[in-house]
């Protein structure tokens, strides 16, 4: 388990960049910047919902924990084209694929921890709370949380996966790169690209109520909506299935009213 300090504060925290997101420091430890600020939120949410609240952090540190070992993977892919190595290069694109089928869990574990607190935020402000202030602080409740989990799929689950795709280039050539990555999602006739591979029963892969319950997120938080949905969309398209995937079944529906 990360620091505490992360989700409370500290003036001991420092921040920086790896190059792509912000960051806070703490003896050692990295916690992304967009997770650390969905905690505090969640920490200090007035509502008596322990429980929910621990699992939602868990989330985040898993999150977290799985951003930087994405980032580890992807430094250790450059330069690695593996064009005569067949038997190293099938090992590459089924690890990949198993660490973006990973992250299907993942999201599947946020979005419930998301809909377990906002249950219970509910909860509270209804036996605590009546008349107006009873609707307002609902409203309040489920906003903050939209935000929280705006920041988490966004500035944390999001960037993961985009830190596996680029793995797929080895990054010396930038046309030869390109290519290099499309044979890896694609395939070839001799070998099996990492689309097909997430179709296989023991992967999994986005469904659609998934990006759907990422669309709602991403709307209805405050604030500019990131757009993570349609990038998945459009930029990641291999990466999410159909209707009839076991992805989508065992996945949350959505879009939430939460």
């Amino acid at each position: 388990m990360v620091s505490k300090a992360f989700f409370t504060g500290s003036k001991y925290l420092v921040e920086d960049n790896d190059g792509r997101y912000d960051y806070l420091r703490l003896d050692g430890e990295r916690f992304l910047e967009a997770l650390a600020t969905a905690g505090q939120r969640v920490v200090g949410l007035p509502v008596e919902a322990d429980d929910q609240k621990s699992a939602y952090l868990k989330s985040l540190v898993t999150l977290n924990g799985n951003y930087f070992a994405a980032r580890e993977y992807e430094a250790d892919a450059k330069g690695k084209y593996l064009k005569h190595d067949e038997r190293a290069e099938r090992r590459f694109r089924i690890k990949t694929a198993e660490r973006l089928s990973d992250l299907v869990d993942d999201l599947h574990t946020v979005l419930s921890a998301h809909d377990a607190l906002v249950d219970a935020a509910v909860e509270h402000v209804d036996r605590t709370e009546s008349g107006e202030d009873r609707q307002q602080k609902r409203s309040a409740a489920r906003s903050t949380l939209l935000a929280c989990t705006n920041d988490a799929v966004s500035g944390g689950w999001y960037p993961t996966v985009e830190s596996y795709y680029y793995s797929l280039s080895p990054g010396e050539l930038v046309a030869e790169d390109r290519e290099r990555r499309k044979q890896r999602i694609e395939g070839t006739e001799e070998s099996r690209g990492i689309r097909e591979l997430l179709g296989k029963p023991h992967f999994h892969r986005l469904g659609k109520r998934d990006l759907r319950r990422i669309r709602h997120v991403n709307r209805e938080s405050p604030g500019a909506d990131p757009r993570v949905w349609k990038r998945l969309l459009e930029e990641h398209d291999w990466y999410v299935g159909h209707e009839r995937d076991r992805s989508v079944a065992s996945g949350p529906t959505g879009p939430s009213k939460r």
